[in-house]
């Protein structure tokens, strides 16, 4: 063979080898495919993209300390019309002024623009915003008529309240006893399914049954289970834990302890309150000592805000007035002082 013969078919096997590695590697290619233009992944990265450029257009995000968080400030006046925290889903937006009463129990008014929603997942800020986050955001901020969020749907179970039903057929809304027994031979109480009076599939355990016992109670930690996590959608587990877990263990010391959140206020040891409680904000959960061991957690509730008077107030499920209350019967319905401030222990924003 000439030397240009054996150029030429040296290249021909080079270029033969080439093309083969192309389509072996395209082949093997699992990478995902890009969506094609009109697809309706191009569409809805598409509308991201425009819900991102309208938030940054229309508001600015100011960046905070203690705890971490995010501002969003109207651009112009400066008005803030949301807040997050860093590390947690609970985000805080201003909405329509309302006023929470409960004049069987208290004289006491709640007035707020304070709108409670939980993020698709927990605000980390970054030098490029989560176009879907950013997105959920922008619908929260500009809705004109905005859905009941945690406040309002912790106000569906007051004494009282109408019943209601949800899509399924499942009367999820409606006046709550407490139910509750702790004595020396048993421990018990009322879940957000035994309210629901409906079976439920945990993660962890698997199927449970409701208890005719508890038919439309809850004991504290399930009232906030049952707002928290049926009505929002926050991840329940049915056994004890001993770790951090991303959702709601059952009981209260429990939440306190384990739930996956942010520390907004603690007393310097377990068996004191917090000294400060600037850092609270609406939809918080709060903790209680309330039985002999000043530093054993037995009680939760969440911070609804304050009242004509200034003071914070909170609702949670008892057996005062049995069931759901912001109230002051046998103890001042507040946080930062009487009764439960004396007695509270931690607060922490899910």
């Amino acid at each position: 063979m000439t030397r240009s013969r054996k150029v030429l078919a040296c290249a021909t096997a080079v270029a033969v080898a080439v093309v083969a590695l192309i389509v072996v590697w395209a082949v093997r290619d699992d990478s995902p495919a890009r969506p094609t233009a009109g697809s309706p992944e191009s569409t809805r990265a598409a509308s991201a993209r425009n819900k991102v450029e309208r938030l940054t257009q229309r508001y600015e995000l100011i960046d905070l300390d203690g705890p971490e968080r995010t501002e969003v400030r109207r651009r112009g006046d400066g008005a803030v019309v949301a807040a997050l925290t860093v590390g947690a889903r609970t985000v805080v937006v201003a909405g329509p002024p309302r006023r929470f009463t409960e004049p069987e129990a208290t004289s006491a008014v709640v007035e707020s623009t304070s709108w409670v929603r939980i993020a698709p997942r927990p605000w980390q800020p970054r030098p490029g915003l989560d176009e879907d986050l950013a997105g959920w955001l922008l619908d929260q901020i500009e809705d004109d008529s905005p859905p009941v969020d945690v406040l309002g749907a912790a106000m569906q179970y007051l004494a009282g309240a109408p019943d209601g039903r949800n899509e399924n057929g499942v009367r999820h809304i409606g006046d709550a006893g407490f139910g509750y027994v702790h004595t020396a031979e048993e421990r018990d109480g009322a879940d957000f399914y035994d309210y629901l009076e409906i079976p439920w599939k945990f993660s962890d355990t698997g199927r449970v049954k409701p208890s005719k016992r508890w038919d439309r109670q809850l004991d504290c930690s399930g009232y906030v289970r049952l707002v928290y996590g049926y009505r929002f959608g926050l991840p329940m587990l049915n056994a004890p834990v001993n770790t951090t877990v991303a959702g709601l263990p059952r009981t209260a010391a429990s939440m306190a302890a384990y739930a996956r959140s942010v520390l907004v206020a603690a007393g310097r040891t377990p068996s004191q309150p917090p000294a400060k409680l600037s850092a609270a904000q609406p939809g918080d959960l709060v903790f209680f000592a309330l039985h002999d061991d000043p530093s054993l957690i037995t009680h939760s509730g969440v911070y609804i805000g304050k009242d004509q008077h200034g003071e914070m107030r909170f609702v949670s499920s008892r057996s005062t007035v049995d069931g759901p209350s912001f109230g002051d019967v046998r103890g001042d319905g507040v946080i930062d002082s009487g009764y439960f401030g004396q007695r509270l222990r931690r607060v922490i924003r899910l």
